[in-house]
């Protein structure tokens, strides 16, 4: 798999320095031209939309490998050309996270010359930050599992219609999802309930509301997990028996 990685990172090298780039040149821009609210407000979309291009490529980036020759001819396991985009992402996604965080300790301590700990109240214990992270890597992770499921799927069909089916599957895959979790676990909590900015006078007050994994929430992952593990099983076979190159 690490053979498929540096492979991923080798083809991709020069995008992801030109994106850095790019990034670091707007930041720098809104930081002399522009100030206040509209700078920071910029600056945050700027990073989200490098997060969206990173999100993208990784997705490009699995519809490419499995259809290209010379990875199959790669002595790895089926689960290895899933792992490696999955890997791929999450490492520029860290970065990427590394980055803006540095970024806003920089801003704040050095630009506004405020202490950290005074400009942002955390009212959250550290095994709810935990929880909050796992939670949202495992929405962004599972999501990722059935994009890659629906591109398998379309990649079985060699019309021109492949891609329609593909959304279509993806679209089942979300709607049948909903349909069982509300089925079977009475529906899911809703993203507002999991934690809450509050802007005060001195400051930005993050807390969370302690439904994490209340009231059966370790069901619905366990549930997810379970259905992550038969799509990828699904992957896998396509990818091997189905998907043409």
């Amino acid at each position: 798999m690490m053979t498929l990685l540096k492979y991923d990172f080798r083809r991709s090298w020069n995008t992801l320095l030109a994106g850095l780039v790019i990034l670091i040149i707007v930041q720098l821009g809104l930081m002399i031209f522009l100030s206040g609210v509209t700078a920071n407000v910029l600056g945050i979309m700027a990073y989200v939309g490098a997060g969206v291009a990173i999100y993208v490529k990784t997705i490009k980036t699995y519809a490419a490998n499995i259809r290209s020759y010379n990875r199959r001819l790669i002595p790895v396991t089926g689960l290895s050309h899933v792992l490696s985009p999955i890997i791929f992402g999450t490492i520029c996604g860290l970065g990427l996270l590394l980055i803006g965080f540095l970024h806003a300790y920089l801003y704040i301590t050095m630009k506004l010359g405020l202490d950290l700990s005074a400009y942002i109240g955390v009212n959250i214990s550290v095994a709810e930050i935990w929880s909050t992270l796992f939670f949202a890597g495992w929405i962004v992770l599972f999501m990722t599992i059935m994009i890659f499921f629906s591109i398998s799927v379309a990649g079985t069909f060699r019309w021109k219609t492949g891609p329609w089916i593909g959304i279509v599957t993806f679209i089942v895959l979300i709607n049948l999802l909903s349909w069982l979790e509300n089925v079977i676990f009475s529906g899911k909590f809703s993203p507002n309930d999991l934690f809450q900015f509050t802007e005060e006078s001195t400051g930005i007050s993050f807390s969370a509301n302690g439904v994490i994994w209340a009231d059966g929430r370790w069901g619905t992952t366990v549930f997810e997990m379970a259905l992550a593990a038969l799509l990828v099983w699904g992957i896998i076979y396509m990818n091997t028996k189905k998907v043409e190159v």
